[in-house]
């Protein structure tokens, strides 16, 4: 009898957990005093983005969210004025600070070069970050040229920020890491069309300091502990670890 009630609720516990697993969408996600006229599920790295772009005023409004590999991580979502890779990339990076999450703006001229930048080639406001269940949200506001029909987008995620110059250490080099870029293209209704600025990407990143200034800006939001891996498996989708996990749990129980 004690094996049958065992068995329950190991099945119970699955069926829960792999719910969950499959129910992580941007349309589950919402946000308190918040909204978005879109979002979309990112292709790689677990990670999306809410946003609501105003041809009134030539602005993109956004959440981003993703989860670092670990508490102590990073993680970034840039626009990237002159071609769709990451050098040449203005970059919005998310981590924690002391307690709190903050969200810092650089200018990534190339892969060897990421500096602090209060100065972006666009202006942008409102920014923040929160952290929550092993994942960052970045709010931030963000101008684009008038008419602009779409945007060179690039994402990405990191292990640890240096703690003496707060520059991020060095991502994975992964597929999932390499192929974390995209047009994100404001009509909706509309076919794939080039990224404003979007060229050959020869000539070099814009200077850090042509257009906007924007301050460091840091949320109240206090960061939560870091997750089990059986809920760090679920958000990356990895159902094997979680299988793993049940396999395991099953033994204890069995015994």
């Amino acid at each position: 009898m004690a094996s049958s009630a065992h068995f329950i609720l190991f099945l119970a516990l699955a069926g829960t957990l792999i719910s969950r697993a499959q129910s992580l969408t941007c349309s589950s996600q919402s946000f308190s005093n918040r909204s978005f006229a879109h979002c979309d599920d990112l292709p790689h790295l677990d990670a999306f983005l809410h946003w609501t772009y105003d041809p009134k005023n030539s602005s993109l409004s956004l959440a981003f969210l993703a989860s670092p590999p670990h508490s102590s991580g990073w993680v970034a979502w840039a626009v990237n004025p002159t071609s769709t890779g990451m050098a040449g990339a203005q970059a919005l990076v998310a981590s924690v600070s002391g307690k709190s999450p903050t969200v810092r703006t650089f200018n990534i001229s190339s892969y060897s070069s990421v500096v602090p930048s209060p100065k972006l080639s666009f202006l942008v406001w409102g920014l923040a970050a929160e952290y929550s269940d092993g994942r960052f949200t970045i709010f931030a506001t963000v101008k684009v040229p008038p008419k602009t029909k779409s945007l060179n987008q690039v994402w990405q995620v990191g292990p640890a920020v240096d703690p003496d110059s707060g520059v991020p250490v060095v991502h994975e080099f992964e597929q999932a890491n390499l192929k974390a870029t995209g047009v994100l293209e404001f009509d909706k209704k509309s076919s794939a069309s080039p990224a404003p600025y979007a060229h050959d990407g020869a000539s070099p990143a814009p200077s850090p300091a042509i257009v906007g200034v924007n301050e460091t800006t840091t949320s109240t939001t206090a960061p939560s502990p870091e997750k089990s891996g059986v809920a760090a498996g679920i958000r990356s989708g990895n159902l094997g670890l979680v299988v793993g996990w049940f396999v395991f749990v099953w033994g204890i129980f069995s015994v």
